[in-house]
C-alpha cells in the first residue's frame, strides 16, 4: 500500500467505548503516514472529544445518534460524504454491517477491511484481510488489519499502541483540581467508582454498597468518590460523595487523578483507561480478553453478585499496587 494523503476511518457507531477503542489505530496511522489527513466517520457526538488532540484528524463526520429516528439527517450525511474523496477508507472491525455499507458508499481510491467471505461485500475491498489471525482485544484488531495490509512481519504495531486521549497538561491539572474539590484533599488515596453499565454488565447498587462496606473495614482512611452517569442519577447516593460532568475529557482527567478507578465493563472504563487512570474493570458476562483495560497498572476482575468481599480484597490489592506504581513512576 502506498502512502495515502487522505484517510477515512469508517466506524458509524455511537458507543463511547467503541470510539475510544479506535485511538490506537489513529495513532498508528499518524505515525505511519505523517503527511496524511485523517477523517473519522462515526455516529453521535463523542468522537469530537475523543480525537480533539489528534492533529492529523481534520474532520469528524457524525451520523445522527439515533439514525433510525432521523432519516433526513442520515440522508444529508450520505450526500455530504459522497462529495468527498479519499485515498484510503478503512473498515476497522471484523464484521459490522453499517461500517461496510458506508465503506462502500464513500469515494475512495482504495478500501481496506476484513474479508467476510461474501462476494458482494468483499469485492469492494482493494485489501481484503483474513480475520483468522486477528488478536482478541478489540483495540488491537484494527492495528492488525493495518499491519497485515502493510505486509509487516513484526508485531510492533499491535503491541505498542495503547488507548490514549492525549490529555494535555492543562487538562490533567483541571482533573486534579476537580478531584481535590470533590474529596476535600488528595493526601489520602482515593478510589473512584463508576457504578453504571448497560444490561447484564451492570451490578446492582446493593452489591456496590457491600463492596464499599468491606473496603471501608480494610482501609478506613480511603477516600471514596462516585462518578455520576450522564443521566445525572447517582447509583450510590448517600453512601459516597459524587461528582458530575458532561465534559468527557474533564471526566477522564479527573478519573486519572484517582488512585484507582473501579467500574464495570462500559465505555467509561475505556475512557478512563485512555486517560491514564489505573483501572479495575469488573466483568461478569463479557470477555476481558476482548474488552479489558490495557494501561499500566490496570486489571480485569471477574466478579459475581456473591463475591463482594472477594472483590473488595482484590481492589485493596490494586490500590496498594497503584500507589507503588505512582511512587516509582
Amino acid at each position: 500500500m502506498s502512502g495515502p494523503r487522505s484517510i477515512a476511518v469508517v466506524r458509524p457507531n455511537h458507543r463511547l467505548g467503541n470510539t475510544v477503542l479506535l485511538t490506537p489505530l489513529v495513532s498508528e496511522l499518524e505515525a505511519r503516514f505523517p503527511d496524511s489527513r485523517i477523517e473519522i466517520i462515526t455516529t453521535g457526538p463523542v468522537a469530537h472529544a475523543v480525537f480533539r488532540q489528534f492533529k492529523q484528524v481534520t474532520a469528524v463526520h457524525s451520523f445522527p445518534a439515533r439514525s433510525f429516528r432521523d432519516p433526513v439527517g442520515v440522508s444529508h450525511m450520505l450526500v455530504a460524504l459522497k462529495r468527498r474523496s479519499y485515498d484510503l477508507a478503512i473498515d476497522p472491525i471484523t464484521h459490522a454491517r453499517g461500517g461496510r455499507f458506508v465503506l462502500g458508499w464513500v469515494r475512495s481510491r482504495e478500501r481496506l477491511g476484513f474479508r467476510w467471505n461474501r462476494p458482494l461485500r468483499d469485492r469492494l475491498l482493494a485489501h481484503a484481510i483474513d480475520p483468522t489471525g486477528a488478536p482478541a482485544h478489540l483495540a488491537q484488531v484494527p492495528l492488525y488489519l493495518l499491519q497485515v495490509s502493510l505486509r509487516r512481519s513484526d508485531a510492533m504495531s499491535v503491541e505498542r499502541r495503547r488507548l490514549d486521549l492525549r490529555l494535555t497538561p492543562a487538562e490533567r491539572r483541571a482533573g486534579e483540581q476537580r478531584l481535590a474539590g470533590s474529596v476535600g484533599s488528595t493526601a489520602r488515596p482515593c478510589l473512584g467508582i463508576f457504578a453504571n453499565a448497560t444490561g447484564p454488565k451492570c451490578f446492582p447498587p446493593e452489591w456496590w454498597r457491600r463492596v464499599l462496606q468491606s473496603l471501608r473495614r480494610q482501609a478506613p482512611a480511603l477516600s471514596l468518590l462516585e462518578f455520576i452517569p450522564l443521566d445525572r442519577r447517582p447509583r450510590l447516593a448517600g453512601a459516597v460523595p459524587g461528582v458530575f460532568t458532561e465534559d468527557l475529557r474533564l471526566l477522564a482527567a479527573t478519573m486519572s487523578a484517582t488512585s484507582l478507578l473501579v467500574t464495570a465493563d462500559c465505555g467509561v472504563m475505556h475512557l478512563a483507561d485512555a486517560g491514564g487512570a489505573h483501572v479495575a474493570g469488573l466483568f461478569r458476562v463479557s470477555d476481558p480478553s476482548r474488552y479489558g483495560p490495557t494501561g499500566p497498572g490496570s486489571v480485569a476482575i471477574w466478579a459475581r453478585e456473591d463475591s463482594a468481599d472477594d472483590v473488595a480484597v482484590r481492589l485493596r490489592g490494586c490500590l496498594d499496587a497503584s500507589r507503588g506504581l505512582a511512587a516509582v513512576g
